[in-house]
C-alpha cells in the first residue's frame, strides 16, 4: 500500500509497518545445570538458530561453566553462580542429598535475573523452552509477558510411568512389584527399586510450574514412544495443552564402511576402522556416571572372557591405585579411552560395533536405539531403570546386566547380542 494524501497518520503509520520485515522469533533455551541436561536442550538451540532465513533466533541462559560448552552458532547469557563447594555441574556434586537444595536456590538466584534480562533484551516476538527440573521458569516467562514450553529431557515412558505413579501411588505401592493402573499403555510391571523416590516427592512441583506452560516437549519421537506422550498428554489436567516429540536431539551419523578424515579423524574411529563389522563390544556409562572399583574389574575380565574386541570410554581417568594398570590389561584385549570426550554418535553408527553396554542415560538410549544397535543394560541411578524396563520389556532391543555384575555374568549377555539382531530399526521425520 502506497501512502496517499488522503489517508490518515494512523493508516500511514499502519502501511509503514506492513512494509517493514516482521521481527524474528527469538527463543531463549534455559538448561538445568547438569551436563546430561544441557547437551539436549542446547543442540535444539543450535538448531533453532540454524533457522535465521525461517524468522528463528536462538540464545542461552546459563552459567559460565557451561557456557564454554555451548556452541558458537548460539548466543550464552552466562549469569555468574555462586554455590557451596564451587560446583557448577548438578551431577558432580558429592552428596545430592544434602547440597542439592542449595544448589537449587542458587540456580535460580543465578538464572532468573539474567533470563528476565535476556527476554527484555528483544524487542520482537520471545518464547522460552526451559528444563521442566527449573519450575521457576514458568514464573518468570509470565511476569515478562512471553510464553514458555517445558522441555523434558528424559523420555515418555519414564515421564509418563512417574506421573501414574504420582497418581496412584496409594493403590500400587504396597508390594515389591506392581503394575501400573490408570489405563497405562502397555502391562509393565514396576519393582519398587526402580522408582526414583527423590524425584516422585518433587513431581507435585514439577508438575504445577508445568500447569503454566502452553506446550510440553519431549526429546523422543513418535515411532519410539508415541503411545507414552499421549498418556502424558491425557494426565496433564486443566487447559489441553499441545506435547512435540522432537528427538534425537542428534541424528545418528549414517552407517560406513569406512571412516576418512586423514590425520584429523578420531583415533577411536581409525581403531574402529580396522575391526571386522559387528565385531565390537562398546562400553561407556556416560559423562558422570562411575562404577565402584570392583565394578570396574570385574566389567575389564568380564570383557576379556567374552572373547570379544571391545572399546571402552571412561569419562574420567579410573581412580584409587590400579587405575593405569586396569587400563594396560584392558587395553590388550581391546581400546580404553580414559579422560576424553568420545563421538558416540559415530561410534554407534560403526559398521564395527555390535552391541553397547550403557547406564541407560536416556541421551545413550536415544542414540543406540536410532544407529540400531542392541543394548546391554546397566543403570545406576534416576530414571536409568526405568529406561532399562522400557529397552528390555516394552520394545524389547536390549538384556539385563545383572545387579551385582561379576565376570561370569557378561559372556552371556555380550553372546546375547546374537538374538537381537533381528531389532526394529526405529526412525522417524522430526
Amino acid at each position: 500500500m502506497e501512502p496517499n494524501r488522503d489517508m490518515s497518520e494512523t493508516e500511514r503509520a499502519r502501511a509503514a509497518a506492513a512494509r517493514r520485515p516482521a521481527a524474528p522469533l527469538h527463543l531463549v533455551f534455559v538448561p538445568f545445570l547438569a551436563r546430561s541436561h544441557f547437551t539436549p536442550l542446547v543442540a535444539k538451540a543450535a538448531a533453532a538458530a540454524a533457522c535465521a532465513e525461517h524468522g528463528v533466533e536462538a540464545s542461552v541462559v546459563t552459567t559460565p561453566h557451561f557456557a564454554a560448552l555451548a556452541p558458537p552458532s548460539v548466543p550464552v547469557h552466562a549469569a555468574p553462580f555462586r554455590c557451596a563447594g564451587g560446583h557448577e555441574d548438578f551431577s558432580l556434586l558429592p552428596d545430592e542429598a544434602s547440597t542439592g537444595p542449595a544448589f537449587f536456590s542458587a540456580a535460580e538466584a543465578a538464572l532468573a535475573p539474567a533470563l528476565a534480562a535476556a527476554i527484555r533484551a528483544h524487542d520482537g516476538p520471545v518464547a522460552v523452552v526451559a528444563d521442566v527440573v527449573l519450575y521457576w521458569t514458568p514464573r518468570v516467562a509470565r511476569d515478562c509477558g512471553v510464553p514458555h514450553a517445558t522441555f523434558h529431557t528424559v523420555g515418555a515412558f519414564a515421564s509418563a510411568t512417574m506421573v501414574a505413579l504420582h497418581l496412584y501411588r496409594p493403590k500400587v505401592f504396597s508390594p515389591d512389584q506392581f503394575g501400573i493402573p490408570g489405563g497405562f499403555p502397555r502391562a509393565v510391571r514396576i519393582h519398587r527399586a526402580q522408582v526414583n523416590e527423590e524425584a516422585l516427592a518433587h513431581l507435585p512441583l514439577f508438575r504445577a510450574a508445568e500447569a503454566e506452560s502452553c506446550a510440553v516437549v519431549f526429546n523422543t519421537f513418535s515411532a519410539l514412544e508415541a503411545e507414552f506422550a499421549a498418556y502424558y498428554q491425557s494426565q496433564l489436567g486443566g487447559r489441553p495443552k499441545k506435547v512435540f516429540l522432537v528427538g534425537p536431539t542428534r541424528t545418528a551419523a549414517p552407517p560406513r564402511a569406512v571412516v576418512t578424515g586423514g590425520e584429523e579423524q578420531d583415533p577411536i574411529l581409525r581403531w574402529l576402522d580396522g575391526r571386522p563389522a559387528g565385531s565390537v563390544v562398546y562400553v561407556c556409562f556416560g559423562s558422570t556416571c562411575a562404577l565402584g572399583e570392583g565394578q570396574l574389574r570385574e566389567l575389564a575380565a568380564g570383557l576379556r572372557a567374552s572373547g570379544r574386541p571391545f572399546l571402552w570410554v571412561i569419562p574420567t581417568p579410573g581412580g584409587g591405585e590400579g587405575g593405569a594398570e586396569r587400563e594396560e590389561r584392558a587395553s590388550s584385549h581391546g581400546m580404553v579411552v580414559a579422560g576424553r570426550w568420545a563421538p558416540q554418535a559415530e561410534i554407534l553408527a560403526h559398521r564395527a560395533v555390535g552391541g553397547f553396554v550403557t547406564h541407560c542415560g536416556w541421551n545413550s538410549v536415544l542414540e543406540g536405539v536410532s544407529a540400531g544397535v542392541p543394548l546391554a543394560t546397566w543403570p545406576l541411578r534416576a530414571e536409568q531403570f526405568l529406561n532399562e524396563e522400557f529397552l528390555v520389556e516394552v520394545i524389547r532391543v536390549g538384556v539385563r546386566v545383572r545387579e551385582v555384575a561379576r565376570e561370569a555374568d557378561w559372556k552371556p549377555c555380550v553372546k546375547d547380542y546374537k538374538k537381537l539382531k533381528g531389532i526394529e530399526f526405529y526412525s522417524d521425520e522430526y
